[in-house]
């Protein structure tokens, strides 16, 4: 499965080198009239050997955009796997104010205690957590516009770049593989063999008024006749969360996942 993933990631990286565009981006767009960006695609970063996986629907990462350039494949892909230090490194002085998406995503990770944090400096975990981790992007191109109903209504021409997201996934044994975003029970609809949504309340003493009913999915996909059991993080998005609430969303989520269902304040079950 790695050299499935690898070699379709090189053929089409290759294809962007040498004509400056990609026929399925191309096709893309022309069926939808939404534009992407060519500069630099995000197919993954990280450790591609990691237990635990994240998987988003597009790249939001402008600032990988902003400040790098394409270069031969090998190179490409020392770099995805070391931005922690090119980002996070000793010499880095701005992270915590541009980097607070991996901030919020790394206080969500914490509870499933696959990556041992240093606890010490948030930029040393922050490094730490953007090396170890596998995140994927489902849609590797910087877009403006591009929503998930643009890829509901271009199926079959948008179907590759799920199937490459699952050979990558499927590439090593994974402990934990999780989906940002609820827009994922329609975009794995076809490959979803099992689904159990669970809903509970968060709380923080931060916002002592409020209360928050979070929603965690767990599937079971089958591709190919290889399954993996993975999880939805509906609820991840949501603003409402503050950071304690997300250590929390996270304590549950790995409880779902491995059935231990902490639900500490459930609601229901579907």
């Amino acid at each position: 499965m790695e050299t499935i993933f690898l070699t379709e990631l090189e053929k089409e990286y290759s294809e962007l080198i040498e004509t400056g565009r990609i026929q399925i981006v191309e096709d893309v767009q022309k069926h939808t009239s939404k534009q992407f960006s060519y500069k630099y695609p995000l197919y993954f970063t990280g450790n591609i050997r990691s237990k635990i996986v994240l998987v988003n629907f597009n790249s939001q990462k402008e600032y990988l955009y902003n400040e790098n350039q394409p270069v031969d494949f090998n190179t490409y892909k020392f770099i995805c796997q070391n931005l922690g230090k090119v980002f996070y490194g000793e010499n880095t002085v701005r992270f915590e104010s541009n980097f607070s998406a991996d901030m919020r995503m790394l206080t969500y990770i914490k509870p499933f205690q696959v990556i041992r944090f240093t606890n010490s400096s948030i930029q040393k975990d922050l490094q730490k957590f953007t090396d170890e981790k596998l995140e994927l992007d489902m849609v590797p191109y910087l877009s403006s516009d591009f929503s998930i109903k643009d890829f509901m209504n271009s199926y079959e021409i948008c179907k590759p770049f799920i199937e490459r997201l699952l050979h990558g996934i499927l590439a090593y044994p994974r402990q934990y593989v999780i989906f940002i975003g609820n827009s994922f029970n329609r975009l794995l609809a076809n490959y979803i063999e099992e689904s159990e949504n669970f809903q509970f309340l968060l709380t923080s003493p931060n916002r002592r008024n409020q209360k928050f009913i979070a929603q965690f999915t767990r599937i079971t996909i089958n591709f190919n006749g290889r399954k993996v059991i993975a999880g939805i993080a509906d609820s991840f998005n949501d603003e409402n969360l503050d950071e304690i609430m997300l250590e929390k969303y996270g304590r549950e989520s790995v409880s779902i996942i491995n059935r231990g269902l902490l639900l500490a304040n459930p609601f229901w079950k579907s």
